[in-house]
């Protein structure tokens, strides 16, 4: 077998040989994969392993990873190393093997190991996650990009590629076999991870969830700057929020008050906010501009608009879309992410939300490697400034045919009511591949969850990573193309209380009229016409 392993920054490829490893094969629609099972060992023999590049800090066989806090049952070889300069892996090999590699992505500015992927170990899977070069910053800043292009690159995508090369070449060295199918899952950054595998990498992968993918990166950024100046002119606003958890209880209220009903179930959830016609101006305004829990002021109003508004450049064209209606109040929603404030950021790093610790902190440490950069004061064109970042961060390339040539499955999912990554955006993004390739509806799929925030929560439901895994492997493995998702609510004892089909757009699920409207038998996917 012929391994290749890319360098950073010369792009050589150095080539690894070694007979032992079978070759790749190409599988068979269907084929049920028997595990394999690890030589005795092999664990230990992994430690003479030499990868050009790779430096390994740990290599153990362990019977019992509770006390490691890893969280993996089952015997199991565990990997640490660093490739590069600073790209720290862990790869987790159990000793009974499914012949799958499974790799997990990293939200926010990364910086961490992504501790949950590992324990699919658990289930038989190689499974691998990286730091993509870099450790966190606390409060999830980007201090550690200052002025160092590599750790900039390593993040933006290769961090990614290099850490599935070494886990690839682990497996193949520790089971004397290839990974059959190798998949890859990621939310926010980590959708965007996916995306970038997909579009620049479409080799490592035979099947990509992306979730909530912040996939047009720059202007992503350009809209948490628009909605930062909105709701915070200054830093000295930073204590003091006019857009209050009050003003939101209204708002929302207004929203739903006039399109909950307009699904044909009223549950405090918009199962599709393109459909409502709400006006911010049918709601009352504050008598002599004092805030209360019934009305809007009018700065408030003002900044609400400019929240709801798209993303314009200098020519005012549009950029980005405004945030979707609906959400608005909730818990980890618009006040965690645009209104503020957020806790753990203001503390840590002295500003207000979500998206203001994305945009200053990457404004700061990789745009413009001022760290006295303020954004109250920039009148400057925020695309055009981005162009060098954007090149290694944006993952907005519709043409995605090498990847779905060779049969590579895609599957996006966003929920509606995101306050971080905007769900237009997505469906922006897919619709743009549709019309590239008409071919691509084979090769991907999207699924959008109402009443869903950035990443999961909200009262809306959305499928657990199991579930889409295991969709997404029948899809690869045995042809069958997801027409639905099955997204379920459980109580405390695991019961299920309420599940609704989470429908591959454009469909949507649609009430039949009879039955519970919290059993998704009640439900079918249909073409809804807008």
């Amino acid at each position: 077998m012929i391994l290749t392993f890319t360098s950073w920054p010369t792009g050589r490829s150095f080539i690894l040989a070694a007979s032992l490893l079978a070759v790749f094969t190409r599988r068979a629609h269907g084929q049920e994969l028997p595990s394999i099972t690890a030589a005795a060992g092999a664990c230990d023999r992994l430690k003479a392993l030499n990868l050009p590049g790779v430096r390994w800090t740990e290599v153990a066989d362990v019977r019992d990873s509770a006390q490691r806090g890893d969280n993996v049952r089952g015997a199991h070889c565990r990997v640490s190393g660093v490739a590069g300069k600073d790209i720290a892996f862990v790869v987790m090999l159990p000793n009974e093997w499914n012949q799958r590699l499974l790799m997990g992505g990293n939200g926010g500015y990364a910086g961490t190991i992504n501790r949950n992927i590992l324990t699919h170990a658990s289930s038989g899977y190689l499974t691998v996650s990286t730091n993509t070069g870099h450790e966190a910053t606390p409060g999830g800043g980007a201090r550690w990009a200052l002025n160092d292009l590599e750790r900039q690159v390593d993040f933006g995508y290769a961090g990614i590629h290099r850490a599935v090369e070494v886990a690839r070449a682990l497996g193949a060295a520790f089971y004397g076999s290839a990974p059959k199918y190798s998949y890859f899952t990621g939310c926010s950054n980590g959708g965007r991870q996916a995306l970038m595998e997909v579009q620049r990498f479409p080799e490592d992968f035979d099947g990509v969830i992306a979730g909530a993918p912040a996939a047009q990166s720059s202007r992503i950024q350009a809209s948490f700057l628009k909605n930062l100046k909105a709701v915070f002119p200054d830093s000295s606003w930073f204590d003091k929020p006019f857009v209050t958890q009050a003003s939101l209880d209204y708002l929302s209220a207004g929203v739903l008050s006039a399109c909950d009903a307009l699904d044909g179930v009223k549950d405090g959830i918009l199962d599709d906010p393109r459909d409502c016609r709400f006006q911010l101006s049918s709601l009352k305004s504050c008598v002599n501009q004092v805030a209360a829990s019934d009305c809007l002021t009018s700065a408030q109003r003002s900044a609400i608009e400019k929240i709801y508004g798209p993303t314009k450049d200098e020519q005012n064209r549009v950029v980005y879309p405004g945030q979707p209606l609906g959400g608005e109040n909730l818990a980890g929603g618009w006040a965690r992410a645009m209104t503020g404030r957020d806790s753990t950021s203001m503390r840590l790093l002295q500003l207000p939300t979500q998206q203001s610790v994305i945009v200053v902190e990457g404004a700061k440490y990789m745009m413009f490697s001022d760290s006295t950069w303020n954004y109250s004061r920039y009148t400057g064109s925020y695309l055009r400034d981005a162009m060098r970042v954007g090149a290694l961060m944006d993952a907005d390339n519709t043409d995605i045919a090498h990847f779905t040539d060779r049969g590579g499955k895609l599957l996006l999912w966003h929920g509606w009511s995101d306050p971080m990554i905007n769900p237009l955006g997505t469906i922006e993004y897919y619709e743009e591949v549709q019309k590239r390739d008409p071919r691509a509806r084979e090769h991907v799929r999207l699924f959008l969850a109402p009443g869903v925030l950035h990443c999961g929560g909200g009262p809306g439901m959305l499928p657990g990573e199991a579930e889409f895994l295991r969709v997404m492997r029948e899809w690869v493995e045995k042809a069958q193309v997801p027409d639905h998702v099955i997204a379920a609510r459980r109580d405390s004892a695991q019961k299920v209380v309420r599940s609704r089909p989470v429908c591959a757009y454009p469909r949507r699920a649609v009430y039949s009229g009879s039955g519970s409207t919290d059993d998704a038998a009640n439900f079918v996917c249909k073409d809804v016409p807008r």
